[in-house]
């Protein structure tokens, strides 16, 4: 082979390799539809059980058991402020204010606690003397099932969560409680049951919801331009040496 023709042959290689080598590094200019796909990151979702506590709007804990007249029994209302509201808890707490006898107490009221929730038929719990009543409504929302997703940026993510996950059920919906109180004086002891005219209590709320804390997930470095560089590279020089051009030259 002539000089000048293994001269050619190297610089024909050479071309090669800076084309292949710039085909490579080149990236077009990302458009305006395509750029929001780039830039798409993979986040966890991981999903909590979080506890809050709520008042009702009527909060005078007191039911009264009327000797003429209408009762006034404790009436109230609350409504839960999340979404992906578990479950919803009661705890009635009281003691009987006016009782005697020293071996066997006499005269204990009777409270009833009543719960009409947002849907259902009401539920009603009774208690005498003292104690307490405990009322609990429970997988009112599962825990939703998406462990991960794909968005721009964490707000995205918390975005689509809210938009496609997130359940509203019973969320600000009221729940109707009443309480009644059945004074346990007799009335042949007038002056004892005048006494006793009802009764107070506490009442506690709880609430449990699923909250999500969300997390990018690292993604590993993209090697595949270096790699196919180097591979590039390294067949372009056993190209050249192979055809003995280095050494003519």
């Amino acid at each position: 082979m002539k000089k000048s023709d293994q001269v050619i042959i190297a610089v024909g290689v050479v071309v090669i390799i800076i084309a292949a080598v710039g085909i490579l590094l080149w990236k077009p200019a990302p458009s305006e539809k395509a750029k929001p796909e780039e830039a798409m990151k993979n986040f966890k979702v991981e999903w909590t059980e979080k506890t809050a506590t709520i008042s009702p709007d009527n909060t005078n804990f007191y039911a009264r058991d009327r000797i003429i007249g209408a009762d006034e029994p404790y009436k109230g209302n609350v409504s839960i402020p999340a979404d992906n509201l578990k479950s919803v808890t009661f705890t009635l707490t009281w003691k009987d204010d006016h009782t005697f006898g020293l071996l066997r107490k006499k005269g204990e009221d009777t409270l009833t606690l009543e719960i009409i929730p947002p849907e259902g038929s009401m539920v009603s719990d009774q208690s005498i003397g003292n104690g307490t009543i405990l009322r609990t409504f429970d997988n009112i929302n599962l825990k939703p099932y998406v462990d991960s997703i794909k968005a721009n940026d964490s707000d995205e993510a918390k975005q689509i969560l809210e938009k496609e996950y997130y359940s509203s059920k019973w969320k600000d919906e009221p729940f109707q409680i009443h309480v009644n109180v059945s004074v346990g004086e007799k009335f042949f002891k007038p002056i004892r049951r005048m006494l006793d005219k009802g009764n107070n209590f506490t009442l506690e709320i709880t609430y449990t919801y699923y909250e999500p804390t969300i997390t990018e997930e690292k993604q590993p470095q993209e090697e595949t331009s270096q790699t196919s560089y180097q591979e590039t590279t390294y067949s372009a020089a056993a190209m050249i040496t192979r055809t003995g051009c280095i050494r003519g030259i």
